[in-house]
């Protein structure tokens, strides 16, 4: 009877370590997506996969453009006119309502539903690793709040089997001095690199480290379109020092997540991060607006492709609108010639060159009239109610919705989400 006991004991033990084993092997590959040569791979499968689907922009870094703002035209802009208009605890609040509105856990069951397969996330370092407060040596401060809203996403992906591409959209210090990394003026992760890479480093690691057992990170966009090159006493070099840098630290906690590296000058030139070998798992980023349509387009990256072996991904391209002619001529010629690809944007205000399309109300309009000059400041209650109404109004089942734009991206078909949608109507 001892014995029996003993026996039924260790079989237990047996089956509970092999499971133990099982799970870790499971956790342990850490991305749903990897590379091979030239080809993206599933990593299960072995597979060659195009990867497919939208740069997630302005959600957590607005553009004025966005909007329909040009004067006011980047998230820290924004942060202070809306302090100046409703006070910093309603301001809050708005974000709150803005960012649970703008992306929601339907917008990622629908896109995975059209047939994406990866979504491009730009983050805004500033969400996590707030501007001010910050000590000039790590630890560094970071926000609960902001990285719930990545922690809420991860979960919906996960949810949906569908892959995440962290971008860094604006890093800390910015690596350019543009709008659209949230600048200041100046791209201080160059002018005061001593100071902004230990951050932009550091910030790196916390992502990397934080969903590392989470298979639905496909990888990591290291700099969305930095400049150097434009610049007087930068040296472009630095790049592929940073990125170096980023790769060794994301590397400690995740060895198979793709490191998708982009050129300077609006990830346009390349030839300044040769020789592009410092991992196994590079992949060339490469942005062009209207969407590169044939060889004559793409021969400048596809010779870097072939000269090391690595895979290409159009990480950034659209803003096309009817009859998005270009789209569909776009994607046929990146599927024949391997090449991946992340349209900008999934959603708007007021444009058709994205599925869905916000509709800004009377209020805010009055808001942006008066934030452009030729309109006069609203009362603290009146922009409090047009500011909270338009945020909850980003809400995709608020939005215009442009089915033939998603038909355009071959092969997405939003067939079966517009049927979803007449029956939640009935």
């Amino acid at each position: 009877m001892k014995y029996k006991t003993e026996k039924n004991i260790l079989k237990r033990t047996t089956l509970f370590l092999l499971l133990t084993v099982f799970i870790l092997l499971i956790n342990n590959n850490y991305a749903q997506y990897t590379t091979d040569g030239q080809n993206f791979v599933e990593i299960k499968t072995g597979k060659k996969v195009i990867l497919k689907g939208f740069g997630l922009g302005g959600w957590l870094l607005p553009e004025g453009y966005m909007w329909g703002i040009r004067k006011i035209d980047r998230p820290r802009l924004f942060e202070h006119a809306i302090v100046e208009l409703i006070g910093e605890k309603d301001a809050e609040k708005f974000w709150e309502l803005y960012h649970k509105n703008f992306l929601t856990e339907s917008d990622i069951a629908a896109m995975k539903s059209w047939g994406a397969n990866t979504l491009r996330i730009p983050i805004l370092a500033s969400e996590l690793q707030p501007r001010e407060g910050q000590p000039d040596y790590p630890p560094f401060l970071y926000s609960k709040n902001g990285f719930s809203l990545l922690d809420s996403l991860v979960k919906w992906c996960e949810n949906y089997q569908i892959g995440i591409i962290w971008d860094m959209h604006g890093a800390p210090g910015s690596q350019n001095a543009e709008n659209i990394s949230d600048s200041d003026g100046e791209a201080m992760l160059w002018t005061e690199k001593d100071k902004y890479w230990q951050r932009t480093i550091d910030l790196w690691y916390k992502i990397a480290e934080r969903y590392k057992h989470n298979d639905c990170i496909t990888g990591y966009d290291l700099l969305n379109e930095p400049l150097l090159i434009r610049y007087k006493n930068i040296d472009p070099k630095l790049l592929r020092q940073l990125y170096v840098k980023l790769t060794d630290t994301i590397r400690t906690v995740d060895k198979q997540g793709i490191i998708f590296i982009e050129g300077d000058d609006w990830a346009q030139t390349f030839n300044i991060l040769e020789p592009m070998n410092w991992d196994p798992h590079l992949a060339m980023a490469f942005h062009s607006y209207p969407p590169t349509s044939d060889a004559e387009g793409l021969v400048r990256w596809d010779t870097l492709r072939k000269k090391y072996n690595i895979p290409l991904w159009h990480g950034e391209t659209g803003e096309q609108g009817p009859s998005y002619t270009i789209n569909k001529k776009a994607t046929k010629f990146l599927e024949g010639a391997n090449v991946s690809w992340s349209w900008w944007t999934h959603k708007k205000f007021d444009l058709e060159t994205q599925p869905w399309c916000i509709i800004r109300t009377p209020g805010f309009l009055k808001i942006l009239s008066y934030w452009i000059g030729d309109g006069a400041k609203p009362s603290k209650e009146q922009a409090r109610k047009w500011l909270f109404e338009q945020a909850r109004l980003t809400n995709s089942k608020y939005c215009h919705f442009y089915p033939d734009m998603v038909r355009s991206l071959i092969p997405l078909n939003p067939d079966e989400y517009i049927s979803s949608m007449k029956n939640r109507r009935r």
